[in-house]
């Protein structure tokens, strides 16, 4: 370890807090604002170019797209958390092997994807709701997506590990790259060569694969502290286990998330139809599903650069932990508390004022969408406001190591809490029990982790 990566590292434990964490957190935060404006620029050229029934069928591939994240986050953020608790303690050496077993079982969870998704893939799509109309364009675009498997775990799983070497601003101008890389192809692929829903999806696995190359690339330059090298990659039992308990609590939320679609499109399917009157293209489920597809775009630009604002706090707090840093580890999490509710105070007021605006580009000259999908996102960001609240919490217990309590607050808002609430409202309310069903469990999880968080807060002396 260099001199001046030693020093870097050191600042964890030294430097000021907000100068700190607005270091480390506003590179993540611009990569995950790329990363949203990706996905709503995504999702309006396929509504430009392919239209409504392409954002269904896209919509309709989220569960099995979360899936493949998922694997990746297992590996990616428990191998980074063990990472930056090792280096807090000066164990180079065990953090090199955590970095190179990470990046091996990376690729094992990919090819595990892609063949789980290949051979189930149609039955879960009529499963989640794909109707005659929308099950070849969502097949179409998911057997393109699932040939990339690997370059969607590699990319941001490795990402993780740039950020807590140091490097904030490496890993947010890789991220950056891979998502105008995808825009562009969008561009070229669906408006000017017209290969339609398969366009998008060639888009996003040719700019996964450029991310991938860059991010590999920067593990072996000599420079890196600690790099990826053969000789540490043979998988070692204990460092595996420790990287899956570690990891499991913020995937559980996106293999939460990937269940809750799952449901959700049934939901919207069902709901959808009783509520909505098919057109002479759509069915009213049909319609549904596109509508949350579309504010699900919207909803990202809001949620995400959070979530980077939280990634980029969490190497902070595992080195001041590992260091045993407390009051510091408080400090942090107070200041991504108050800098995270103004921001999504702010971005609720917004949606809710201009919903239609916002929904608008992505249904063009569809007023019936357009009223629909606005409706939507009105009903479904109405607590928005309450998410960091539960979001903080678990990366706190993510970053000090606390995996079952973080496991159990990131599934709090994703199933404990969320699936019951999307069985029961819509049964007493219809579709608008189905969109109101994730507002009040962001309420409930938000009151758990504040809860949490106290209790364990007092421990900490």
């Amino acid at each position: 370890m260099t001199k001046i990566h030693s020093e870097r590292l050191n600042s964890f434990g030294t430097a000021s807090i907000p100068k700190l964490v607005l270091q480390f957190s506003v590179p993540a935060i611009i990569s995950m604002v790329v990363n949203a404006l990706y996905n709503i620029v995504d999702r309006f050229f396929v509504g430009q170019g392919v239209g409504s029934l392409g954002i269904a069928g896209i919509t309709l591939c989220f569960p099995i797209a979360l899936f493949i994240m998922a694997m990746s986050m297992i590996v990616g953020v428990g191998g980074n958390t063990l990472f930056s608790i090792r280096l807090g303690e000066k164990k180079y050496q065990q953090a090199a092997i955590i970095l190179n077993n990470s990046f091996v079982l990376l690729i094992i969870m990919a090819v595990g994807a892609f063949a789980f998704g290949e051979i189930f893939m149609e039955p879960l799509l009529r499963l989640f709701g794909a109707s005659d109309q929308t099950l070849p364009v969502a097949s179409s675009y998911m057997r393109i997506i699932l040939l990339g498997a690997v370059f969607q775990t590699v990319a941001p799983g490795m990402n993780h590990f740039i950020r807590s070497m140091g490097h904030p601003k490496t890993a947010m101008f890789r991220e950056i790259i891979g998502a105008v890389t995808n825009v562009a192809l969008d561009y070229i692929f669906i408006m000017r060569l017209h290969w339609g829903i398969e366009g998008a999806a060639w888009a996003t696995i040719c700019s996964q694969l450029v991310s991938s190359i860059l991010i590999t690339q920067f593990f072996l330059k000599k420079s890196t502290p600690v790099k990826i090298n053969r000789r540490y990659m043979k998988l070692r039992a204990p460092f595996v286990r420790k990287i899956y308990i570690l990891g499991l609590p913020p995937s559980v939320m996106q293999i939460c998330n990937s269940l809750m679609n799952a449901i959700l499109a049934w939901s919207l399917t069902t709901y959808g139809n009783k509520s909505i009157e098919a057109s002479s293209t759509m069915s009213g489920g049909d319609m549904a599903i596109s509508a949350f597809g579309i504010l699900n775009s919207i909803v990202s630009i809001i949620v995400l650069p959070l979530l980077g604002f939280v990634n980029g706090t969490q190497p902070i707090v595992g080195y001041n932990y590992g260091a045993k840093l407390y009051t510091r580890v408080k400090s942090v999490v107070k200041f991504a508390y108050l800098y995270a509710m103004i921001f999504m105070v702010l971005a609720w007021a917004l949606v809710q004022w201009q919903a239609p605006a916002f929904v608008a580009p992505f249904a063009p000259g569809d007023l019936r969408m357009q009223e629909v999908a606005a409706k939507a996102l009105r009903l479904f960001t109405c607590t928005i406001f309450m998410v960091p609240c539960g979001m903080i919490a678990g990366s706190f217990f993510q970053g000090t190591g606390k995996a079952g309590k973080s496991m159990f607050l990131n599934a709090c808002r994703q199933l404990i809490l969320f699936i019951p609430f999307l069985m029961i409202l819509p049964l007493f309310f219809g579709l608008t029990g189905v969109f109101c069903a994730q507002p009040v469990a962001d309420v409930g999880t938000a009151f758990i982790g504040l809860y949490m968080l106290r209790k364990e807060w007092k421990r900490m002396v």
